[in-house]
């Protein structure tokens, strides 16, 4: 059994306790409906006194239950709702910055044989007996004494001339790559030999990444801790490998490769992403022992502070200098296999803010108002529980209500009516606050899928953004290897040359697997060689497209090209996008000799990009129903999650989507397929420079769909209106011989009313019982103090539509002569004493002989209201209703 606490007189669930103080809107409709419980215990004390019989005592039972029930579903659904907002950012945290390194993990194992960094280091003239990785823990050794390396080992070989060139190269990859910060060349004894950044002093490392390097049988090594490398920061991120004569595993090691990130540069990107207007919320990174690697707010929560986690936990409040917090941490859920260092995305957001209202406010602004009800009607949408709560509360009004009715009908009394009155408005305003906490409750669920399904748009852009910057970079750069460039600026080429770029090629292709295929080809777009064998078939066929053209015009190496997404025999006559880069000589005049293209697997990448970016459940499954889509301004879809929506088709949703400013999004409800959906949309608006400032554009609309309701096409049927939405006669009673008090009630929109003095009382339609062969207008009989009462249901004689007994049907039983009747009625009204100066009798009026009308009463003088109120006769009406009709079964 779940644990409770009494908080403020309510049993509480334990896991709100310490929570459910700082939610002010669940708060203010406790204090509301502890106001209204004091006026309960008043009335019932009043009733009791008032020798009425009026005991409510069990209503007021009644509704304290539902306020204990309320008050809890408030809570809990509030609390899910902030805990999946912060859930859903820490996992994005983790997750795009995993994404990110993952990329690195292929640049370290790639630039390591780079033909340019393998020459140079040759030329250093390293000489180390053990200079392979075999024997690289004996030659760290003996290149050390007492922590200071040996200065027998220099650059001395590398002349002026090939250190400005690898300079010049290594500040190209960056100029690309621009998430590093510096590039370090050392040999295999920790010498540093080259650099990228020329302010740094640090000539030799002792480090253990580089034993590391040099020993490892994984693809490269990654660390993050201090660094002589990089003095001056406490812990930095680095890459590293070996660089080795040739690519064979034996290969002897002539040195080792590292490449810093910018991980601090990097961070404040993803946590301004991920931030919204007003947020309170500290988003951070934490190492495998939670201490903080990365912060939104390094003076709310510093750097290497440590922090508790809650991983396997739905929540945790969480206390930190001085101040409550509610916390939630996630585990990277990897990316390709590829789970990093261990890190954990981890967001904090202050108890005292967590649960400020700002979502709902601006939804009628978003929502059409009936696509809002209809959503809103939905049951799917919310708990069972929650769901259960305004019909209870409906269900003890109905009854609350019928027991005033009833009491006005029997009392003489004035006074005992007043009470009675104000004992069913109390009831009424007890069900107000229901309906309205409730009511705003949904609509703040609502808001708040409109807001994550715009988050989860803006993830999906972001992270194709983030990865077709990656193929910007590659393209760029493997144009710049030297042996392309050297065998492309010859005359003629040999077979041998041409096997020569087709391995470089398949070596690439083998660290980079986003790909289907790489190619190269001449200046007249003849293609010499190819990475994937399977497509050696096109070696020697020439392109005529126009991004190879625009790829042979580029003017240096900064710039690329990208062809349309378009089908392409490059890409099994499937649509896609290939990136080109120019390859020019090795001659100061750089000129174009032919160029690269590289095939983007874009159906699988596409689509897990989308996938990730879909919304979770808290089991961490994907939210039924729904799916993501990347489309173009034209409405073509370049990839989906839905399998109906086929790539290179038109999606037919709102045209305000698609025109989107870059970075901007929107959401709303659309209606696809029968289905109401909130749609979340942002528009691409680049990563670093790709897109931003280089020129390229190539507007791609991210969407994500999330069911929310079933579109009705029916016309529901009239239901019955309640006492409190027609209120139409004044109370005001002077009592005396010169007033009639009658009992009024509701049929569809019609006002009615009998006389008080032929009422006997209302009562639920539980128990009828059906008559084969009565008249058509008979609903059947009900049994009532002895009595066998047949029950009629007059809509057709009002000109109404048929309509079912439902939980608001009401049966009035009536003296009609000497019978008795029963009468279907969909609402109870106010039974006032009017003044005869306000009744026509029906005999004065235009009406048939058959009439069943008893008389009208007039609204009041000045009244603003204009409806009469239509007082029926019984004993006429059943004679109305049987007089010359024949009986004909059902």
């Amino acid at each position: 059994m779940e644990q409770t606490f009494v908080y403020k007189d309510v049993r509480i669930p334990k896991k709100l306790e310490g929570i459910i103080n700082h939610m002010g809107s669940v708060e203010s409709y406790r204090e509301e409906l502890h106001n209204l419980g004091n006026q309960w215990d008043l009335l019932t004390i009043l009733g009791q006194m008032s020798g009425t019989g009026t005991d409510m005592s069990g209503t007021r039972e009644g509704f304290a239950k539902l306020t204990s029930e309320l008050l809890v579903q408030l809570a809990l659904e509030t609390l899910k709702k902030t805990v999946q907002d912060i859930g859903a950012r820490a996992q994005v945290a983790v997750d795009i910055v995993i994404r990110n390194l993952f990329e690195r993990t292929a640049d370290i194992g790639f630039l390591a044989t780079d033909d340019d960094i393998r020459d140079f280091l040759k030329s250093c003239s390293v000489q180390s007996e053990a200079a392979g990785a075999s024997q690289g823990q004996e030659v760290f050794e003996a290149n050390t004494h007492d922590g200071v390396f040996s200065d027998t080992v220099s650059s001395a070989g590398a002349d002026h001339a090939s250190r400005m060139s690898l300079l010049k190269r290594f500040q190209e990859y960056v100029a690309k790559y621009s998430v590093y910060f510096n590039i370090i060349l050392l040999n295999n004894q920790g010498r540093v030999l080259m650099q990228l950044d020329q302010s740094s002093h640090v000539s030799s490392s002792k480090d253990p990444l580089l034993l590391e390097a040099l020993t490892t049988t994984a693809d490269y090594v990654e660390v993050y801790q201090h660094s002589d490398l990089v003095p001056g920061q406490d812990r930095s991120l680095i890459y590293a490998y070996r660089v080795s004569e040739n690519n064979d595993k034996d290969s002897q090691s002539l040195g080792v490769l590292c490449l810093c990130f910018r991980l601090e540069n990097e961070m404040e990107g993803i946590f301004a992403n991920l931030r919204g207007e007003n947020d309170w919320s500290v988003m951070t990174i934490l190492d495998k022992a939670g201490e903080v690697i990365a912060s939104s707010d390094v003076y709310h929560i510093p750097l290497g502070a440590r922090l508790p986690m809650a991983v396997n936990e739905d929540f945790r409040v969480v206390h930190f200098a001085g101040r409550s917090y509610l916390a939630k941490t996630c585990a990277t859920k990897g990316y390709q296999g590829f789970s990093g260092l261990g890190w954990f995305g981890h967001v904090m957001l202050p108890l005292a803010h967590a649960f400020e209202q700002t979502r709902g406010r601006d939804l009628r602004s978003r929502v059409d108002e009936d696509i809002l009800r209809a959503v809103l009607d939905d049951p799917r949408l919310f708990s069972e529980a929650l769901r259960s709560i305004p019909l209870q509360a409906e269900r003890i009004q109905r009854e609350l209500e019928r027991t005033v009715w009833n009491g006005n009908v029997r009392e003489t009394d004035s006074r005992s009516k007043v009470l009675l009155w104000n004992i069913s408005d109390a009831g009424g305003r007890t069900k107000q606050v229901f309906e309205q906490s409730i009511n705003n409750l949904h609509e703040t669920v609502v808001s708040a899928i409109l807001d994550d399904v715009e988050f989860q748009a803006a993830l999906s852009v972001d992270i194709m953004d983030r990865n077709l910057y990656e193929r910007a970079n590659d393209c760029r750069w493997w144009a710049l290897t030297s042996a392309f460039r050297r065998i492309l600026a010859q005359p003629t080429m040999s077979d041998a040359d041409t096997r020569t770029i087709a391995e470089i090629l398949g070596y690439i292709n083998g660290l980079y697997t986003v790909y289907t295929n790489l190619f190269v080809y001449d200046r007249q777009g003849r293609i010499l060689a190819v990475s994937n064998p399977s497509e050696v078939h096109i070696v020697g066929t020439t392109i005529n497209a126009d991004w190879m053209r625009r790829t042979l015009a580029l003017g240096n190496s900064q710039q690329y090209s990208v062809s349309s997404f378009e089908k392409t025999r490059f890409y099994a006559n499937r649509p896609t996008y290939i990136y080109g880069a120019v390859i020019t000589s090795l001659s100061p005049m750089d000129e174009a000799v032919g160029g690269i293209g590289i095939v983007f697997d874009s159906e699988p990448q596409f689509a897990s990009m989308l996938q990730d970016s879909l919304p979770r459940d808290e089991r961490g499954a994907v939210v039924q129903g729904c799916f993501g889509v990347f489309a173009d301004r034209n409405r073509t879809i370049i990839s989906s999650t839905h399998a109906g929506l086929v790539v290179g088709s038109s999606l037919p949703v709102d045209e305000a989507l698609f025109s989107l400013k870059p970075g901007e999004g929107r959401a709303s409800i659309t209606i696809y397929q029968d289905h109401y959906y909130a749609v979340g949309a942002r528009c691409s608006s680049g990563y670093r420079e790709y897109k931003a400032k280089d020129g390229y554009i190539n507007d791609v609309i991210g969407m994500v769909f999330v069911p929310l309701a079933s579109v009705v096409t029916e016309k529901s049927e009239v239901r019955g209106v309640s006492r409190r939405n027609a209120i139409q006669v004044s109370r005001t009673r002077t009592g005396g011989n010169d007033c009639i008090e009658v009992a009024s009630f509701f049929i569809g929109d019609r006002w009615l009313g009998i006389n008080a003095d032929h009422v006997l009382e209302t009562i639920n339609p539980e128990g009828i019982t059906v008559i084969p062969g009565a008249h058509r207008f008979v609903v059947g009989k009900i049994f009532y103090q002895g009595d066998s009462i047949p029950v009629v249901d007059i809509r057709r004689e009002l000109r109404l539509p048929p309509k079912e007994i439902d939980m608001e049907t009401q049966i009035i039983l009536a003296k009609a002569g000497t019978s008795k009747v029963g009468l279907l009625v969909d609402g109870l009204g106010e039974i006032p004493e009017v003044c005869m100066d306000r009744v026509e009798k029906a005999n004065g009026m235009l009406d048939s002989q058959e009439s069943y009308v008893e008389c009208v009463v007039k609204p009041e003088t000045n009244s603003k209201d204009v409806n009469m109120l239509v007082v029926l006769d019984p004993e006429r009406l059943v004679r109305h209703l049987v007089k010359g009709k024949e009986k004909k079964p059902e």
